[in-house]
Parts: structure tokens; C-alpha cells; sequence
């Protein structure tokens, strides 16, 4: 087998893996201020329905990504988020993954093949983490050799460079070993076949693809196989077997351009068959040390096909939503045409403040007469910054805070989006333009076509989730998260930049 076949378990992660062996033991383990594990009371639980519990933790997570303005306006006006509301469509979410899983939305292909692809990929991660910790020693003396070659190596990369230098030897003798120890056989015979139906699904597909597809699709492969041809073996091992199915399979994970134009032949059968099957009997060896059994993967692969299951649940409710007729679509903009307006903006300078009194000191100084540039060279988190526009859809809750500024006024203390979090500032108003209205066109129909169909999808999944929410019991625990404030959840200390 050639050593990029050999190598090729990589590519499932592996450098992850590597990082996070030598990155474990580096990581701080003080918890930051705004972290969803602060407090202690994050492992609370805030919500029960059927088997799921929601925590504190999850719920204040989930809020700190729901307050992030909503960039299509178009979709109508966003509702204020609450803890409450943001609570509610998690407990409708669990209620579609308890419904699809009754439904058998587990046992659908595209379901199962896309969450077995997943725990192959964790298992190996997580066996290869371990097997890396015990057989690939690190020194200090050859971390101190990577640094003194390059000083701008951090120990940790440096740590890593040495890894990976040793890792790929120690990898090859690891799967000779597998290979042997699972009896792995090529079925030679077989591929020969396996060629022909690959060029038979290529060049002959059942179903038009449509003038510019020219590879074989997901679809296809689950259509156009029968049972017996998924069923031909290329390869057997202890305990199980490669079948033309894994096969196709293998090669949908590969972008069409980068598939291999010989899969046409025995011999490029069987170089997609070395790259599929290595994999799998890395992840028996996985399996047979118990890795399958673990508590943490266990969970984690459960939680994977809880979101494949919800992803196919939304999927097949959007399929219900009748597509609106061009009537609908002028009626609708006709009824809303302040949501297709161009965008009202202002142009601002800010002063980022690592907290609330250094922001109150920061307008202090300036509505005292400090220039705006001075304090922000000396208090802001980015002093290089320059002024720039910002819009509805960039601003979310504080928007209406900072139009009410006119030009050279100062506003502030206000809190805004830093990052992925919320800091204050004090932000000085340099323009201010209004909404302008548009004509309905040719060139805004796809807009308007595409909110009211995201409208329709909306009351659609309101009256689904009501329906679940009152066939599956639950419970929601409201005193504890009546101190959760949606804009404080994701505030957390930050240190100016250098």
C-alpha cells in the first residue's frame, strides 16, 4: 500500500488529535468571566422533555449566540430574544428529535450515513490521541532544538513539529499490525465488477443530473445500486467487510474534481478501496479497546445524530412550504416595503472600553471636552480602528440606542458586538443616513420571494412545534433563569490590544 494510503487516517483529523495531546496539558484551567461554565449553578437544569434535559450552561450559550443581529431585515422585524423564547425553541428542538427518531429518521440513509461517517472519524481521533500519548515520546531537549532552529516557535509548536516528524513511522508499523491482526483480504476478483458499475452509474445515470453534473451523485448511490451490488465484498477483515456500498461511499467524501479518473479500472478500484479501508479497520481496533463504550464519545455521537435527525426534520417541513406565486410576491411586497428599504446607516468612531466604568471615565472625558482621538488612543480596546458604517442588521438590540445621535454627538456608554462578545463603548456620530425606499423590480423579486417563503417556513414550524410541544410533556424550571439577562451572557474581560 503506498505511504500516502498508509497516511491517509490524517486526514480524518489527526492533526487535532495532535494538537490537543500536546495542548492538553497547556491550557489554563482558570474559567474566564461570561464563560458558560462560570458559575456553578450552569449545570442546573432549566428545562426537562422526554429523555432530554437542558442546562443553565446550554441555555446561556445558545442565548449568547441568539443575540447577534439578524442580518436579513427582509425577514421581518427580529423579535426581542429572551431567555425564555431562546428556552422555548430549544425545547421545540428536542421535541422534533424525539418525533423523527419515533418516525425512524435514525434508520433514513442519509441520516445514518452521515452520522456513522462521524463516529468513525471520533473513535479514530480518540484511539490515535492515546496511542500518540504512549508510543511517540517528546524530549525537552528536542523541543529546545526545534526553538533554537526557529526562536519564533512557541513550545508548544514546537512540540507539535516534533510530533509530527515522528508520528508518520509510527503510524505505518501500527497499521501493518491492524492489518494483520484483522486478517484483512482483498476480494481481487471483485473489482473488475466494481469498475464496470462505477462507469455504468457514470456515463448511464437512471435520472438526468442536470446539464452541468457530470460525477455520480449521493442520490444515485443510494438509488441506483441494488441490494445486491451495495452487497459486493472488495475486502474482508475479522469481524466484518468492505462492500461496493462502503465503497461509493469513500468516494462521495472526495470533491469531484479530485476523484481519481481510473475508478474505471481494477486498478483504481483499488486505490479508492486502500483509502476507504483504512479507516475502517482503524476504527475496529478502535472498537475492540472499548473506545465505542466510552461515556464522552458515546454522548457526543448521540448528540451528532440528534442534529443530523433535526437538520432532516426542518429539511422535509421546508418541502411543505408551497412556493408563492408572483401575485404573492408583489402582495407581499406591496404590504411590507419598508423591509426591502436600503438600510438606514450611520457613520461612527468608537471608543471599545474593557468595562463599564472604563467607559463611563472615556464619556466623561470627552463630553468634557477631551478630543475623541486622544481618549481613544489612550482607553480603547482598538485604538486602530477607523471610522467606519454601521446598519440595523450589524447593530441588532443597540441599534435604535445609536440612532437617536445626530452627527457630533457622543453616545455612550452603550454596549455593542466586540467579536463574539459584548462590550461597552462610547461611539461618536460622524453621519447619519435615512432608510430609502425602493420600487418593487424584476431585480428585488428573488428578495421578496425568498421572506416571504422564510415567513411562511416560520408560521409553519409554529403551528409544528406547538403541536409537539403539547404531544410531548415537559417541564420548564422558570425561577431559574430569571436572572438571565440576554445581553450580559456573553460579556467577558478583554485585554486592549498590543
Amino acid at each position: 500500500m503506498e505511504t500516502k494510503h498508509r497516511l491517509r487516517i490524517l486526514l480524518f483529523g489527526a492533526v487535532v488529535v495532535l494538537a490537543a495531546v500536546f495542548l492538553a496539558g497547556c491550557r489554563p484551567s482558570k474559567v474566564e468571566p461570561g464563560d458558560g461554565g462560570a458559575s456553578a449553578d450552569q449545570s442546573l437544569t432549566v428545562a426537562t422533555i422526554g429523555e432530554y434535559s437542558i442546562t443553565k450552561g446550554e441555555l446561556t450559550q445558545r442565548l449568547s449566540q441568539s443575540v447577534r443581529p439578524q442580518r436579513d431585515g427582509s425577514a421581518g422585524p427580529q423579535e426581542p430574544v429572551t431567555a425564555e423564547s431562546v428556552l422555548q425553541e430549544m425545547l421545540l428542538e428536542k421535541a422534533m428529535v424525539l418525533e423523527g427518531r419515533a418516525l425512524g429518521c435514525a434508520e433514513d440513509e442519509s441520516v445514518s450515513t452521515s452520522v456513522d461517517r462521524y463516529r468513525q472519524r471520533k473513535l479514530i481521533q480518540a484511539f490515535l490521541s492515546d496511542y500518540v500519548q504512549e508510543n511517540v515520546p517528546v524530549s525537552q531537549a528536542e523541543i529546545d532544538g526545534k526553538i533554537a532552529a526557529d526562536p519564533n516557535l512557541s513550545p508548544e509548536q514546537a512540540k507539535g513539529q516534533v510530533l509530527s516528524a515522528k508520528w508518520p513511522p509510527v503510524y505505518q508499523a501500527l497499521y501493518a499490525e491492524l492489518v494483520k491482526k484483522f486478517e484483512v483480504k482483498k476480494v481481487e476478483k471483485n473489482f473488475a465488477r466494481a469498475a464496470q458499475i462505477h462507469q455504468r452509474l457514470l456515463t448511464q445515470p437512471v435520472e438526468p443530473r442536470g446539464r452541468t453534473v457530470f460525477w455520480i451523485t449521493n442520490h444515485q448511490i443510494q438509488t441506483e445500486l441494488s441490494r445486491d451490488e451495495r452487497d459486493i465484498a472488495l475486502a474482508t477483515y475479522t469481524g466484518g467487510q468492505f462492500t461496493l456500498y462502503d465503497w461509493f461511499k469513500t468516494l462521495n467524501e472526495i470533491a469531484p474534481p479530485g476523484r481519481s479518473k481510473d475508478l474505471g479500472t481494477p486498478a483504481g478500484v483499488e486505490k479508492l478501496l486502500n483509502r476507504g479501508l483504512e479507516p475502517t479497520i482503524v476504527e475496529a481496533e478502535a472498537v475492540a479497546r472499548g473506545y465505542d463504550k466510552k461515556e464522552e464519545l458515546v454522548r457526543d455521537i448521540q448528540a451528532r445524530e440528534d442534529m443530523t435527525i433535526l437538520g432532516k426534520i426542518r429539511t422535509d417541513k421546508y418541502k411543505e412550504v408551497p412556493a408563492p406565486t408572483d401575485e404573492e410576491i408583489k402582495a407581499h411586497f406591496d404590504q411590507n416595503p419598508e423591509r426591502f428599504a436600503i438600510e438606514p446607516s450611520l457613520k461612527i468612531d468608537q471608543i471599545w472600553c474593557k468595562d463599564l466604568p472604563t467607559a463611563e471615565q472615556a464619556s466623561k472625558a470627552v463630553k468634557g471636552g477631551a478630543a475623541f482621538a486622544t481618549v481613544k488612543a489612550e482607553q480603547s480596546l482598538r485604538a486602530e480602528e477607523p471610522e467606519h458604517n454601521v446598519y440595523p442588521s450589524s447593530e441588532g438590540a443597540f441599534w435604535n440606542e445609536l440612532w437617536k445621535g445626530e452627527p457630533n454627538d457622543v453616545v455612550g456608554p452603550v454596549k455593542g458586538f466586540f467579536d463574539d462578545r459584548i462590550k461597552w463603548r462610547v461611539v461618536k456620530v460622524i453621519e447619519k443616513t435615512p432608510a430609502q425606499m425602493r420600487p418593487y423590480s424584476e431585480s428585488l423579486k428573488n428578495q421578496v420571494q425568498s421572506a416571504l417563503t422564510t415567513q411562511r417556513f416560520k408560521d409553519h414550524m409554529e403551528r409544528y412545534g406547538a403541536s409537539l410541544l403539547a404531544k410531548y410533556p415537559h417541564k420548564v424550571y422558570a425561577e431559574r433563569i430569571r436572572d438571565i439577562d440576554p445581553l450580559e451572557v456573553t460579556e467577558t474581560d478583554v485585554k486592549p490590544q498590543q
